[in-house]
């Protein structure tokens, strides 16, 4: 984890994931989670699934984006940034999304058994500056620039049966979780190797986002 950090200016987190917030608050940056409705088009085509790496980069994009035009809605004035980022796991080259019910999530964890897979997280950072409009003397212009990365870790697990894929899946922790596993959760007792960084895993690559922060 990276030492703790301040970053100049009013960051916001465009996510509602505990995860990403914990590992933000462990990095001491002071931030705010963005309260609104985050849920943002996450439809990809072919030609967008078949890079993922791109892909989750386009969905943070996304995601921040989507924060960044309900706050510009507010007429608000000053400066800020706001994170957006997206997780998938990719198996033989095919992009993992969230289970869409229990059998799913059964479905995907059986593919993942015994097999090495990629866990990508795209991580967008957006700088807002809104100015003043012409009335309190200030030129009412809006000034965005934003910079995307996605970050690669390979995950192992050991061989599942289908007692550890159904208890597993009745404790409810696949839900909204790419892959149908949280990592930080019971499913670190199948972990066979791991390579990278962890905190990719997790869902946020939190060393290379804070260095990002602080280049603002």
């Amino acid at each position: 984890m990276p030492d703790t950090t301040t970053i100049p200016v009013n960051v916001i987190l465009a996510s509602n994931s505990p995860r990403r917030k914990q590992l933000l608050e462990e990095a001491g940056v002071k931030f705010t989670v963005y309260t609104g409705s985050t849920e943002v088009d996450e439809s990809l085509d072919e030609d967008q699934r078949a890079q993922p790496s791109e892909a989750v980069k386009k969905l943070a994009e996304r995601k921040a984006g989507s924060v960044i035009q309900d706050i510009l809605a507010e007429n608000p004035v000053g400066l800020g940034i706001v994170i957006g980022a997206d997780t998938t796991v990719v198996l033989d080259g095919e992009m993992l999304g969230k289970p869409y019910s229990a059998d799913h999530a059964r479905e995907m964890l059986g593919r993942l058994s015994g097999r090495t897979h990629e866990v990508i997280t795209g991580v967008s950072v957006w700088l807002v500056m809104l100015n003043e409009s012409e009335e309190k003397g200030g030129d009412g212009n809006v000034s965005l620039a934003f910079r995307s990365f996605s970050e690669t870790s390979t995950v192992t697990f050991k061989e599942l049966s289908t007692e550890d894929i159904n208890a597993y899946v009745a404790t409810g922790e696949t839900i909204d979780k790419a892959g149908a596993y949280a990592i930080q959760g019971r499913a670190a007792v199948w972990l066979d190797a791991i390579e990278g960084d962890y905190y990719t895993i997790m869902g946020l690559p939190v060393s290379r986002t804070v260095r990002l922060l602080e280049q603002f």
